[in-house]
């Protein structure tokens, strides 16, 4: 038994690195999204964002407005414009995100202590540009503002420190958690390779039973497997296993040294959390595995199912918004639960103890699956013994 188990494991090796596809999938895709995904968001945050200005008053107070605004760390000021029609086009064509209109009597209208408005026109097609002109220039103004009523204050004859204590009683100091610059990377990444580990699994464990069912078993003696459907299953999850904790290792070893994401816990933390992730992984990809009569269908199927799985995570849009039963379908998905432990362990600096429940959400869908997946591959050879005879 122990012979035929070892020769099983072997053969899904064998299956792995002999097939370049699978090989491909479930071998490089994974080194090459932990590093050319993060990529795009090297930089974290957004900054710069280039924006028009429209200033019909030119006036002292107007021309300094404008020197906040440039001065703002997310924007800045990367041209003029005679009128709004002429900043429209060129936001239209690319060459800005945003404009800032000063109104005409702008200084007048400070001065004499009534309301100023000046208008704010940002392009919304990508939100994060979108977020950080319109933070930028909000902060600009409200400074300005401030400023401004500080001046009235002590121009009545208080103290400057009365006065800016009068304009501001409260102040609001804004510290974000688990990350720190707010960036984009540091956010979406870390998710989105567990999401990675979990997709290229379910393609490559559908793609090794896809073409065994195209094959004749005289076809495929490289590959043939010994014993009954639990032997067979635990054959391939120990393979998958063995070369999907070398992933684990590459991820959290290096690839998070490399950009610098923040890791608060220890590999041998990491590795402990991720053991019943991976197993309910494999197992469920065998149970998917027996209805993929082709390589083809399961690379369509599990890619189409990527997206959903995003969605449905947690991380990218909160749980407690979704329908319920989107919810229940979540926690049937290992990154759901997988997500959210990693997350929480390696940002967030929490204790093992306070993932248990992700821990054992993740032991419990194993063992579903195991369960799931024996029964699909009893039917399944069933199915066969029957056509045989």
């Amino acid at each position: 038994m122990i012979k035929n188990f070892f020769h099983d494991v072997l053969a899904e090796l064998g299956a792995i690195f002999g097939d370049r596809g699978v090989l491909l999938i479930m071998g490089f895709a994974v080194i090459f999204y932990a590093f050319v995904y993060p990529l795009p968001y090297s930089r974290e945050v957004l900054r710069k964002v280039p924006l028009v200005v429209i200033d019909h008053d030119n006036s002292a107070l107007s021309r300094q407005l404008v020197r906040m605004v440039d001065a703002s760390d997310l924007i800045r000021i990367d041209g003029r414009a005679q009128n709004l029609e002429d900043a429209r086009k060129n936001i239209v064509a690319g060459r800005y995100s945003a404009a800032l209109v000063i109104p005409v009597d702008f200084e007048k209208t400070v001065l004499q202590a009534r309301r100023a408005t000046v208008a704010a026109y940002v392009d919304a097609t990508y939100f994060l540009v979108y977020r950080q002109a319109m933070t930028g220039l909000v902060k600009a103004v409200r400074t300005l503002s401030a400023g401004i009523q500080v001046r009235r204050f002590q121009a009545q004859g208080w103290p400057e420190e009365k006065a800016r204590v009068d304009r501001s009683p409260l102040n609001f100091i804004d510290r974000p958690l688990f990350n720190p610059s707010l960036g984009y990377a540091t956010y979406i990444v870390p998710g989105v390779l567990i999401l990675i580990l979990q997709q290229t699994m379910l393609i490559g464990i559908g793609m090794i039973s896809g073409t065994r069912a195209e094959r004749s078993a005289a076809a495929s003696a490289t590959t043939v497997l010994h014993g009954g459907p639990g032997m067979q299953i635990l054959s391939r999850a120990v393979a998958c296993l063995a070369l999907y904790l070398i992933h684990v290792l590459f991820i959290y070893g290096v690839a998070y040294r490399v950009w610098g994401f923040p890791m608060h816990a220890g590999l041998a933390t990491v590795f402990c959390f991720l053991l019943p992730f991976l197993l309910a992984v494999i197992l469920l990809g065998q149970t998917l595995a027996a209805f993929f009569k082709t390589r083809e269908t399961a690379m369509v199927m599990i890619v189409w199912s990527s997206m959903l799985a995003v969605l449905i995570s947690g991380f990218s849009w909160p749980v407690e918004t979704m329908p319920h039963w989107i919810r229940a379908l979540a926690m049937l998905i290992p990154s759901t639960w997988g997500i959210s432990g990693v997350l929480r362990l390696t940002q967030m600096g929490a204790s093992f103890q306070q993932v248990q429940v992700e821990w054992i959400w993740l032991w419990g869908l194993s063992f579903l699956y195991l369960v799931l997946a024996w029964l699909c591959a009893s039917f399944r050879r069933k199915g066969k013994n029957i056509e045989a005879d």
